[in-house]
Formats: C-alpha cells, structure tokens, sequence
C-alpha cells in the first residue's frame, strides 16, 4: 500500500469519526460538554490527516494549498467547538 493510499485510509476513517460526532452533537442536547469536547477531537484528527496528505512530496502545489485550507478549517472547527465547551463549563 503507498502512502498515499494509507492516508487516503486514515482520511476515511477521521472523517467517518467528525461525522459520527457531528451527527450525535447535532442531536444532543442543549448542554452536552462531552459530546461537543469528543467532536473538537475528531475535527483535529481530520485536519492531522490533510496536513500530512498536503506534506507527501508528489502532492501538486495546488492540492497542497487546498489540503492545508481544509486542516486551517477543522482546526477553526475544533478551536470554536473547544471555546463553546469550555463556555458551558463556566456557565
């Protein structure tokens, strides 16, 4: 297997994770500090996968610029989730 296709995997396998996280923080309720802490993770884990996607040395300057937009993005998305946790925990 390249590498490649191993991180095409573990891509597969983060993002099915987000998802999963995504779906049950959607349908949590008002106040679940656990939920929202575990998708912060996930969104990390996706974002640590397109930057070592964007750092494989055949990857195109483009697909490069556009991976490490997507991990800036997921980070943003764990950053902002992190914040409304640690709000509700305060709260």
């Amino acid at each position: 297997m390249s590498e490649f296709d191993l991180l095409a995997s573990q891509w597969e396998d983060a993002y099915r994770a987000y998802t999963a996280a995504e779906d049950a923080n959607r349908y949590a309720g008002a106040v679940d500090p656990e939920k929202v802490a575990r998708l912060a993770v996930t969104c990390r884990e996706v974002a640590s996968v397109w930057r070592n996607l964007a750092a494989l040395p055949k990857t195109d300057w483009w697909a490069k610029a556009a991976a490490l937009h997507a991990a800036d993005m997921f980070e943003h998305h764990a950053a902002a989730t992190e914040t409304r946790t640690l709000g509700w925990q305060e709260g």
